[in-house]
């Protein structure tokens, strides 16, 4: 009992240095909606989480090293809370991790900040502050999808991840500059660690940005190859956001292009919010996805989006969205409307009502 009491006592000595030493912060976002997919040939009712962000759970932390130096670390894992899991699987073989949406440690200072691990693409962090929709939907978001890289059937075989989805990297290495007159940058490399050659599945980035006042602009490009290093996808991305008293414009434009088969994806998007009151914002937004090259393909999207602030903490929301792809989508293609327009079916609506709660 002595010896428990005083593993206790030391445990708790261990605990308090490290809490006066260093700042950690357990947050979360736990959002569900209820869905009702009108597809040409068939209706579904689905009750899906992370609609209008990603339901998430993680740890972030910092220490003060001195000198303006600080050393801090980050762990982000996706939650399925519509059945309780979490994570979502990649790879090949497919795993799922427990901290699938940030597994980071790092140093920040006057000089910038660098981290390693597991992290957002430079696609996905130029595309988060411009996406006119404000990232909703992104299961089906064109951006999030083809933009940024989230699209399997598209990007799978590209990056560090060894499959599935590219708007995260593993084994990477970012840094991010400080501002400078309004403008900064950003590089990252993932090592696809594949013996014979640093080629192989290996994720090249560059990004710069602007921000002054209420505009906000940013650029990304990036170059992926496969396992075989025999293939490789170029893609560029263009970001807008501008905020004037109760409106907020955002814009983009990609485009991604595989050089072996010369497959070309596209997307344009503009949208708007509207402050209508102080606890009520519309949002609207218009997407156009195309795809050229090696055949041609197109889709477009639109969607209003009605949000109630109940509290700082916790949001209602309403939903009303229409997509149509240029052909009636089959098993083999990839859909460009994916995860919205159904095998079999050329259109789709979708009417959602649900909530978010941060902690």
């Amino acid at each position: 009992m002595k010896k428990t009491f005083a593993a206790l006592a030391v445990l708790g000595i261990c605990m308090s240095n490290a809490s006066a030493q260093s700042n950690v912060t357990i947050y979360g976002i736990i959002d569900a909606g209820i869905s009702r997919v009108v597809n040409s040939n068939g209706t579904r009712t689905l009750v899906e989480p992370g609609q209008m962000l990603p339901s998430r759970w993680g740890f972030r932390g910092e220490e003060n090293l001195g000198g303006g130096l600080k050393a801090r670390f980050g762990l982000e894992g996706l939650l399925q809370n519509d059945v309780g899991g979490a994570g979502i699987p990649t790879g090949t073989p497919s795993t799922t991790a427990l901290f699938d949406r940030e597994a980071t440690v790092g140093l920040s200072g006057g000089f910038g900040a660098v981290n390693l691990g597991r992290q957002n693409s430079l696609s996905m962090i130029t595309i988060i502050p411009a996406d006119p929709q404000g990232v909703a939907f992104a299961a089906s978001n064109p951006n999030i999808l083809f933009s940024a890289g989230n699209s399997a059937p598209a990007f799978g075989a590209y990056g560090a991840n060894n499959g599935g989805s590219a708007v995260r990297q593993s084994n990477s290495i970012r840094y991010t500059s400080p501002y400078y007159k309004n403008f900064g940058f950003a590089v990252m490399r993932a090592f696809g660690e594949q013996p014979g050659s640093t080629e192989k599945n290996k994720y090249e980035s560059v990004a710069g940005f602007y921000h002054t006042g209420p505009l906000n602009v940013s650029a990304v490009a990036t170059r992926m190859k496969n396992i075989t290093a025999g293939e490789e996808v170029k893609s560029y991305i263009v970001g807008a956001r501008y905020v004037r008293s109760r409106v907020t414009l955002r814009s983009t434009y990609s485009a991604s292009r595989v050089d072996a088969t010369r497959r070309k994806i596209s997307v344009f998007g503009v949208g708007a919010d509207y402050l209508v009151a102080p606890a009520v914002t519309l949002t609207a937004a218009a997407y156009n996805i195309r795809r050229s090259g090696d055949l041609d393909d197109d889709a477009q999207e639109a969607i209003v989006i009605a949000k109630y602030a109940l509290s700082k903490r916790s949001n209602l929301y309403a939903t009303v969205g229409a997509a149509r792809t240029g052909s009636v989508v089959t098993a083999t293609q990839v859909d460009l409307a994916q995860n919205y327009v159904a095998v079999g079916s050329d259109s789709a609506k979708r009417f959602t009502t649900g909530m978010q709660h941060f902690f």
